[in-house]
């Protein structure tokens, strides 16, 4: 069972993220269930049908139509494919892959070839940048350059993220209303964007487990076979990954970064830096690609 189906709530508000995009795009977002070896995946594309394709990887709980809305502008040119994670709370059905052992990296190869891909740009956003990570360790050639999003998967964080978060976590599991969780999420994203805080409240309410552990940590070792050109894109305000270390982390990674840009904004950054993240995305993308 996917995790909509969990809860009338979720499903709702997931349906509804979808219609706009579909308004927003004239009908031209599909959502369709691409059977693998590992299971039913729910896929949700946009963009050109004659476009070449571009998989975007989504964060913690922000499945396919909240990624698609915060990468909009990539179906310009190119063939949007958004697949929604298992284990998150999006209609995949089936439990988290562990994060060891590539096994997220073994899910998205074989979506990838019942897909008909044998190597695409990818674009991955916080827990997404880790499963990008994940295939470039695993199956490099797959990946023909790609963009990370204030990404995890470089280092672990544990104290930045404790000590925001502890008091706030404790008054929202001791009230578990509206307000509590607002001040939850407040370091997270503070009033950035309503539509997905509420789509979180959902989950919460729905009482799926939240899978905060993504594939890595990735050092220079792990990422040696790949080669090809990156983006990284990260947060002076982040909640999860201190700025500088995230920084250094992933430029002693991955020697092939050939951009790299500071925004000043939360982990989940407003409207008007996601239109700037998006149009940076597609630039670096159309460059590498001479589209």
């Amino acid at each position: 069972m996917d995790a909509t189906q969990l809860s009338a709530d979720l499903n709702a508000r997931y349906n509804k993220q979808l219609n706009c995009l579909q308004v927003l795009s004239s009908g031209s977002v599909e959502g369709r269930y691409v059977t693998t070896a590992l299971g039913p995946v729910w896929v949700l594309e946009a963009g050109p049908k004659d476009g070449p394709p571009l998989i975007a990887l989504h964060g913690l709980h922000t499945p396919g139509p909240f990624n698609l809305e915060f990468f909009w502008s990539l179906a310009q040119n190119f063939r949007v494919i958004s697949p929604d994670i298992p284990g998150q709370a999006g209609k995949t059905p089936g439990i988290a892959p562990l994060p060891a052992g590539q096994a997220y990296a073994m899910w998205l190869d074989q979506l990838m070839d019942e897909l008909a891909i044998d190597a695409c740009p990818m674009v991955g956003l916080s827990f997404g940048a880790a499963i990008l990570l994940d295939m470039a360790a695993y199956k490099p050639e797959r990946i023909n350059r790609a963009s990370l999003v204030v990404p995890a998967g470089f280092f672990r964080p544990l104290w930045r993220p404790l000590k925001q978060l502890v008091m706030p976590f404790l008054g929202f599991k001791l009230h578990t209303d509206q307000l509590h969780f607002d001040q939850l999420m407040k370091p997270l994203m503070g009033e950035n964007w309503p539509e997905l805080e509420r789509y979180y409240y959902s989950v919460f309410e729905a009482g799926i487990p939240m899978t905060l552990i993504p594939p890595g940590p990735f050092g220079a070792s792990d990422l040696s076979r790949f080669s090809a050109p990156v983006q990284l894109i990260y947060a002076q305000d982040d909640l999860y990954f201190d700025p500088d270390k995230l920084l250094k982390k992933a430029m002693q990674a991955l020697p092939s970064i050939q951009e790299h840009r500071l925004i000043n904004d939360l982990h989940v950054p407003s409207e008007q830096n996601r239109l700037l993240i998006q149009d940076d995305v597609l630039g670096f993308m159309r460059n590498k690609t001479g589209i």
